[in-house]
């Protein structure tokens, strides 16, 4: 499970601080020095922007890129600040339009391997009388190593999944995880939230992610049982747990406890319902449910860290991003400060 770092910048004097930690994390992987200045660049770009314009500031994460935690590097920028009111003239010009994140968008998909931005205007917040703050400026960026490049598979996996799980506020470790393993055309994927948070909750979510590694196809049913019963020697957990069959166009779901999940881009309506219970505790009757998997689907599961009041019609345009961006603006806007927070975005 990818670890997931950030440095708040708020004035020109962080911007340092954040190349500087963004350079030391990427000069482990197999990067050239070139690349490293590209790298260089990009955070200084952003920076700058977030210093300069970001009312309030700005956060910049860096983690590896997923599926092959050695292949590259992902930064992932967000703000709450006014918003950008012309992306395609930002990237495009280069140049900053009024009050916003802007100037140097163009370099910065210019020096990394993919690149996206997502903008929503501070306006249109409140024209919709939306009761949480939905504007700012979300923006993508990742860069591969030789080996990422080399390997395709890698890159078709990252643009396929958005994931994002950060432990309490107040703790070092994350009682939530997430999962995902590919046999086939199949893939499992998985969100788990051990009972509360800190080292029991984390404890408990290892043995999950343990049992789920050695899923080589099994049926739904039988993953959860099994999950079960190993959690019984701990506090236990709640997990929400999907089979995506991607040749067969099928997609199978089962959830014991409160996690979320919600399906759009489907031609019916997908209702997914968790059963009672906990895993390793007491537990009701498990549910399989199964509906039709199409191409542009997309199956949001999240845990309780996550509150479920968002409404994508909130975010015009955003479906058809990259499954990251949805994933790091559902944690920006929808987070709970009290908990552990996990979003996993499958297409």
């Amino acid at each position: 499970m990818r670890e997931i770092k950030s440095v708040e910048i708020r004035e020109e004097a962080q911007v340092g601080t954040a190349r500087r930690a963004v350079h030391s994390y990427a000069s482990v992987l197999e990067f050239t020095e070139m690349e490293l200045a590209e790298i260089d660049i990009v955070v200084q770009e952003i920076g700058t922007n977030a210093a300069r314009y970001a009312s309030g500031g700005g956060r910049l994460h860096f983690t590896t890129t997923p599926g092959s935690e050695d292949a590259g590097l992902e930064l992932f920028y967000w703000d709450m600040g006014p918003g950008i009111y012309n992306i395609d003239r930002a990237i495009r010009d280069g140049v900053s339009t009024s009050g916003s994140l802007g100037a140097g968008l163009g370099a910065i998909r210019r020096l990394m391997d993919e690149f996206d931005v997502y903008s929503t205007l501070r306006l249109t917040s409140r024209l919709n009388n939306q009761r949480r703050t939905s504007h700012g400026t979300v923006l993508l960026a990742r860069k591969w190593t030789s080996k990422g490049k080399q390997s395709p598979e890698t890159a078709i996996q990252a643009r396929r999944i958005g994931v994002w799980s950060r432990p309490h506020p107040a703790e070092d470790l994350n009682g939530d995880a997430y999962f995902m393993r590919q046999r086939g055309g199949r893939i499992l994927f998985a969100v788990i939230d051990g009972l509360g948070h800190g080292k029991g909750a984390k404890d408990a979510a290892d043995v999950a992610v343990a049992v789920l590694d050695e899923w080589t196809g099994e049926p739904l049913d039988e993953v959860m049982t099994t999950t079960h019963n190993a959690l019984r020697a701990t506090r236990g957990a709640v997990m929400g747990a999907a089979i995506i069959d991607y040749e067969n166009e099928r997609l199978a779901y089962s959830s014991v406890g409160n996690i979320a999940a919600r399906v759009f881009g489907t031609p019916e309506h997908v209702s997914l319902i968790s059963t009672n219970g906990m895993l390793g505790g007491r537990l009701g009757k498990l549910r399989v449910w199964t509906h039709r998997w199409t191409v542009g689907a997309t199956l949001v599961m999240t845990s309780d860290g996550l509150s479920e009041t968002w409404d994508i019609n909130s975010y015009p345009g955003l479906l058809g991003r990259s499954p990251q961006l949805l994933a790091g603006i559902l944690m920006r806007d929808y987070a709970r400060q009290a908990d552990d927070a996990t979003v996993l975005v499958v297409r």
